[in-house]
């Protein structure tokens, strides 16, 4: 069989892949997919053999891998890549190579590796530099567990119908059934098993399984990932959740330095669903802020700052902090309902914020990082 037979069979059965993925029917896509792999990896080691040019083999391996990885081939995938590499593949396409190859990556962190997850529970992942074999640094870690919890128990207080809580602890009925539960990391990429509540199951009156918060928080995540703010404002229309969320998202996001994949796996119908939490911090957008606080500060013809000092005092009656900046210079700043979560965090440390200048050494808060 030649070559452009091989690829157009290979296109074909992809096709069909897809759309039985759209309709739901994930094992029989995953059987096209595999056939698909098959035809397309022949047609590329059999254009690799004949040397017939670039960019035609790197493209045929390019396309080998990607399919290799719709059906879970990840080494077969890291097979396709590493000898596309291994030759002389136009710049484009090298780079669109070492990005599959990220992807390759990534799967391999995701995996659940024999682990089996139950509906109220997932699999989070931190990967990246800073993360060896079975070491980590204490904070990043703890970080991001601490703000998966705060994620974990706002959505369930936002899915029960509670209003917005500024201060005060938690419900104890609330906290019983939706505490995280995490389990001893493993190795290599600091996979950790999540589970909300320590009863299998449980009875809230107007209220649906744990599963259903797992389910909001990984999909909600992905919308943030993708910077799909819209769709996520219909899923979170209370605009004081929606400000937390993509606040405790930022927090939760990858710096793009030790840390390059947060990642988010559950189990449904039988099949592992993975989020590759990969924007980083800095590529999500500037908090959103009400429209009626941005008519608020649109008439003081304000001005957009970027501070950095030190946290060194708070009025939570008011949603006040006072920032010393690096020149001594003390500001007051508002911090939007919402965004309390995120601030406490950063208590005393030096940080940098974003925000809105409203008057002298005043800033209306958009987002707050670790300096």
């Amino acid at each position: 069989m030649n070559i452009q037979k091989l690829h157009t069979e290979a296109i074909e059965y992809a096709d069909i892949a897809f759309i039985k993925k759209f309709q739901g029917n994930f094992d029989e896509a995953q059987g096209y997919f595999l056939k698909a792999f098959e035809l397309e990896k022949e047609a590329a080691l059999t254009a690799y053999k004949k040397n017939i040019g670039e960019p035609s083999v790197s493209v045929l391996l390019k396309s080998a891998a990607s399919l290799a990885l719709n059906c879970s081939e990840v080494v077969q995938a890291e097979k396709m890549i590493c000898l596309a590499l291994s030759g002389e593949p136009p710049t484009e396409i090298a780079e669109e190579l070492r990005n599959l190859l990220e992807d390759v990556h990534f799967q391999r962190h995701l995996s659940l590796q024999g682990i089996a997850l139950e509906s109220t529970e997932l699999q989070l992942v931190v990967a990246g530099p800073g993360v060896g074999y079975g070491v980590v640094k204490s904070d990043l870690v703890f970080q991001k567990i601490s703000t998966f919890e705060d994620i974990a128990l706002r959505t369930a207080e936002r899915k029960l119908g509670k209003p917005f809580r500024t201060s005060g602890r938690i419900e104890n009925a609330i906290k019983a059934h939706f505490q995280p539960y995490i389990s001893v990391p493993r190795a290599a990429s600091m996979a950790f098993t999540i589970r909300l509540g320590l009863q299998d199951q449980f009875e809230i009156e107007g209220f649906s399984p744990t599963t259903e918060i797992i389910n909001d928080i990984v999909e909600n995540i992905g919308l943030v990932n993708r910077a799909d703010f819209k769709a996520l404002k219909e899923k979170i229309p209370d605009e004081t959740y929606f400000m937390n969320f993509i606040g405790l998202s930022r927090d939760l996001a990858p710096d793009g330095k030790d840390v390059n994949l947060v990642g988010l796996s559950v189990i449904r119908n039988g099949h592992q669903k993975n989020i590759q939490f990969t924007r980083t911090r800095e590529e999500i957008t500037s908090l959103p802020i009400s429209t009626t606080t941005k008519e608020a500060i649109t008439s003081l013809d304000d001005d957009f700052v970027t501070i950095t000092g030190r946290l060194f005092a708070a009025n939570q009656d008011e949603n006040n902090i006072r920032l010393k900046s690096e020149d001594n210079i003390n500001y007051s700043v508002n911090v939007p309902t919402g965004l309390g979560d995120i601030v406490k965090k950063y208590w005393s440390e030096q940080v940098k914020i974003k925000g809105t200048q409203t008057q002298k050494n005043a800033v209306l808060l958009h987002e707050i990082d670790p300096a």
